[in-house]
């Protein structure tokens, strides 16, 4: 900025120089909360033999009480298992059940228990255990605690144990956790990711996956994107996330390959995503897992009845399948479950001890034949589909996308906001966003968001104002001396002025996927429909907040 002679070396000139500097600092200083991530890998249980179990590694209380919790949908609420009642049977020990639920609830040890208001959480659907409401600290990472959030102790087994065994935390469309944090502003929106993770036999086919909320983690995707809309439509799908499987091919170690579907387009089938679902998939008995067995040259009659409940277990006699398999999606999306994910040893837990026991002697195929009252179940997607695919759900815009997922312990988090778009740097105006989209007409977009923008204004403005009435005090000092010394500017001077460009750059946004979802199946699986309630037809919020629920971020630990 070039001044007039006036101006230089006095209080009016400095105030005018400063003007750009705060609009420019105040549009900068926007800046979009970066997202939470969580890791999901084998927690342990410090006070239950040092046991462990796979889960969301999240804590809860004071002192902190360790937890594997599962991410589940449509459920709204978090819950969590007590040590007074466990519900595992008399059969179990205390150690076996806290690995068995991810995890324990021990009210009586924790300083910064309390009692749920009314309303600090989201009614309880039907097909979910009636629990105990408190409020306690929850932390999600080691930066990032909820305090006084409300979450349920169970007091009753809710028939699916061996589906659905460990603490839940809920992150359906009403969801209490996502609810909260945004609200607290420590998320830009009401959204969450998931890589699973690689749990093969080996040290070398194991790796810990992610969770996270309020963004995704870029890394961990690969190729382009596909989004479509969440639809509740489907009584049987209570995800929202219908997709439509257009074919499932072996891969066989010979390098051959072999459709599931025949060749036939017409087989194609709808499914449901089911993030939390023991294994790879839930597939019709007929005609794909009969094609299966067919190809492989085998007969599978056994279940496993551990971790990976309910999938099928070859017997000491049978050789197991040695290629892998790849699951097609109508919207593109094409993955590969490799061999060391689709059959794995049978993992059970110790009811004594508590301790997972591993048998490689009999493993298991973790796909869950649907037969006799099961035949006509919608098929199912379960979290191993998460070890080839990374799942964002945006509950802001009722959408959710998949990609190809990158099996890396390289992070990189980006935020996604309330309109789906994202922000690989939720601080800067102008950096774009590199990720791909799977519609070739989307616009490329940057920047912050409308919300951050107009905060930028709205604080611009009030900052220049206060500048200006200044201004305008020294000026009217100085009128006579201004007068008196007449000076013009220098030619030329004026076009030398710098604007400062808050022209919003959008961020680039996740298009939705064209293909309708097909038409939902018959029946409901297992027989029990899990329901959250929420609160209207749409997206709907907590009627009411805790008293005292705000979020602390602590300082990150340094390694």
């Amino acid at each position: 900025m070039i001044l007039h002679p006036f101006y230089k070396n006095s209080k009016v000139g400095l105030l005018v120089s400063l003007i750009p500097c705060w609009f420019w600092g105040q549009a900068s200083a926007e800046c979009l909360p970066e997202p939470i991530d969580v890791r999901i890998g084998n927690v342990t249980f410090e006070d239950y033999n040092n046991n462990v179990i796979r889960g969301l590694d999240i804590s809860v209380g004071s002192p902190k009480q360790s937890f594997a919790f599962l991410p589940q949908t449509p459920l709204n609420n978090t819950f969590v298992y007590g040590v007074e009642d466990p519900l595992c049977g008399k059969s179990w020990s205390t150690n076996g059940c806290a690995t068995f639920r991810g995890g324990l609830y021990d009210n009586t040890s924790s300083s910064s228990i309390g009692t749920a208001a009314a309303g600090s959480h989201p009614p309880k659907g039907a097909g979910y255990p009636p629990c105990e409401w408190v409020t306690d600290d929850v932390t999600l990472s080691s930066n990032t605690t909820v305090e006084d959030f409300a979450f349920g102790i169970a007091l009753k087994d809710w028939g699916e144990q061996g589906y659905h065994p460990q603490s839940a935390l809920g992150v359906g469309r009403n969801s209490s956790i996502l609810n909260s944090l945004k609200q607290a502003g420590q998320i830009a929106s009401r959204s969450w990711s998931m890589f699973w993770g690689l749990e093969g036999a080996t040290a070398d086919t194991q790796m810990d996956g992610i969770f996270v909320m309020g963004g995704y983690d870029r890394a961990k995707t690969s190729g382009p994107n596909y989004t479509s809309s969440l639809s509740y439509t489907n009584a049987n799908c209570l995800t929202g996330m219908v997709v439509t499987i257009s074919d499932m091919t072996l891969n066989l170690a010979n390098g051959s390959s072999a459709s599931l579907f025949g060749g036939v387009n017409s087989a194609a089938m709808t499914a449901c995503i089911d993030p939390d679902y023991p294994t790879l998939m839930a597939i019709p008995y007929s005609p794909y897992f009969t094609n299966f067995e067919t190809i492989t040259d085998t007969f599978i009659t056994d279940r496993a009845y551990g971790i990976n409940y309910y999938g099928m277990m070859y017997d000491e006699d049978t050789k197991p399948y040695t290629g892998d398999l790849t699951i097609t999606l109508s919207n593109g999306l094409s993955v590969r479950i490799t061999n060391d994910q689709l059959v794995i040893p049978e993992l059970t837990v110790d009811e004594k001890s508590g301790a997972i026991i591993s048998n490689s002697s009999t493993p298991e195929l973790i796909l869950n034949s649907q037969q006799e009252v099961n035949e006509n179940d919608i098929a199912r997607l379960g979290r191993q589909f998460f070890t080839a695919a990374y799942l964002m759900v945006n509950h802001d815009t009722n959408q959710y996308t998949l990609w190809q997922a990158n099996a890396t312990t390289e992070k990189d988090l980006v935020v996604v906001d309330e309109n789906n778009d994202v922000w690989p740097d939720p601080c800067s105006a102008d950096t774009p966003s590199s990720s791909s989209s799977s519609n070739p007409n989307a616009q490329q977009k940057s920047g912050i968001s409308s919300g951050g923008i107009a905060g930028a204004v709205v604080g611009s403005v009030a900052g220049a104002s206060l500048i200006i009435g200044a201004l305008f005090f020294l000026l009217r000092k100085k009128k006579n001396a201004a007068a008196s010394q007449n000076v013009a500017p220098s030619p030329g001077k004026g076009s030398d002025k710098q604007a400062v460009d808050l022209t919003p750059h959008a961020a680039q946004e996740l298009p939705a996927d064209p293909h309708a979802p097909v038409a939902p199946r018959e029946l409901p699986d297992n027989n029990v429909v899990r329901q959250e309630l929420p609160a209207g037809s749409e997206t709907a919020f907590m009627s009411e907040l805790p008293e005292k629920s705000e979020v602390t971020r602590h300082p990150a630990e340094l390694e």
